[in-house]
């Protein structure tokens, strides 16, 4: 089959209006064609892109605000297991807590004071599990100054041990001293005892292949 030919002779024929006339169509049709079939897709292609990036660096800008603040938190938490360690080393075990009550109390009468009550309380684990609380309620007689320097030697101590509820009462005068009743709160801080981990049960049928030998 003959494929069509293009007449550019009968073109020649046509008059010069018509020729541009048909040149603006060809060159419009050319515009529309460039416009419709490939820039139009390429902008959106472009506006999609430009929306992918805009995301991607707000996702940037979130994830590095994020690492700044990990960051942050890491170092907060080493600083705090570092003041942990540090006020664990002035925790000592319950027994060496008991003698240190013990010896708080020989300091309150070597320094003058008249112990009138020593009352331990219940021992407490602390919801974190970090240290023991036990408390004695305590109350002393004595010169101000003399129950003054006391709770400065208690307060030296190396070990963590506080003062709270302290009540003074009305002063009065005793063997040519004026002397007050004190009491207060004393609570020593001990790290927990150790829990023995419990040793795994060794089945029936296993203790009996060991006694037979099988």
């Amino acid at each position: 089959m003959a494929r069509p030919q293009l007449n550019f002779d009968a073109l020649r024929n046509v008059p010069a209006p018509q020729k541009a006339a048909l040149l603006l169509l060809l060159v419009g049709g050319i515009i529309a064609g460039f416009y419709f079939y490939i820039a139009e897709p390429k902008s959106a292609a472009i506006v999609a892109l430009q929306a992918e990036n805009g995301k991607l660096e707000t996702e940037i800008q979130t994830l590095s605000i994020k690492v700044k603040h990990l960051d942050e938190l890491i170092a907060a938490n080493k600083q705090l297991e570092i003041e942990l360690a540090k006020k664990k080393e002035r925790l000592p075990p319950e027994e060496e807590a008991i003698m240190l009550l013990k010896q708080v109390s020989d300091l309150g009468v070597r320094l003058g004071l008249d112990i009138k009550l020593w009352k331990p309380g219940a021992q407490s684990e602390d919801a974190s599990k970090l240290f023991v609380k036990m408390p004695v309620n305590v109350e002393v007689s004595g010169v101000y100054h003399t129950a003054a320097l006391f709770f400065d030697r208690i307060n030296r101590l190396p070990r963590i041990i506080t003062v709270s509820g302290l009540k003074m009462g009305s002063p009065k005068t005793e063997q040519g001293r004026i002397v007050s009743q004190t009491t207060f709160d004393l609570v020593a801080y001990a790290a927990p005892q150790e829990k023995p981990v419990p040793a795994t049960p060794v089945p029936a049928a296993a203790t009996k292949a060991v006694q037979t030998g099988k």
